[in-house]
């Protein structure tokens, strides 16, 4: 879906406000506000990127038990503000059995996902 210039800007603020905590680089913005305006990749392809980088993997993921990241993952990508334990625990699970990056890609990637924010909205990370 191409977007205005405008519309881009915003989304590529959000990515790095809602996701990084932070204000976006310049060579950062530009590049997601040229995605999102050429339509060579979708805000949640952008989002899947920033989630499974090594500055995410700082913020948000090292020292975090499994459980806490699972249900973190669960609140932020799905929208469950109260997710049920026993899909904590199945999700916990693959996240210490597999590679995170993996787990995340899958979870941005899923029918949940898609039903909380589709493909054009970006998440909180809180």
């Amino acid at each position: 879906m191409e977007r205005n210039y405008e519309s881009a800007c915003k989304m590529a603020g959000q990515l790095y406000g809602n996701l990084l905590q932070r204000e976006s680089d310049s060579d950062g913005f530009e590049h997601a506000v040229s995605c999102i305006v050429n339509g060579t990749a979708t805000v949640r392809a952008l989002v899947r990127t920033i989630c499974v980088s090594e500055e995410f993997r700082e913020k948000h993921v090292m020292n975090q038990t499994s459980n806490e990241l699972a249900r973190r993952l669960m609140i932020n990508m799905y929208g469950d503000r109260r997710p049920d334990a026993r899909r904590v625990k199945l999700l916990s699970l693959q996240l210490l059995e597999r590679d995170w990056r993996h787990v995340v890609a899958e979870v941005i990637d899923s029918e949940l996902y898609t039903t909380a924010h589709g493909d054009d909205l970006v998440p909180i990370w809180s």
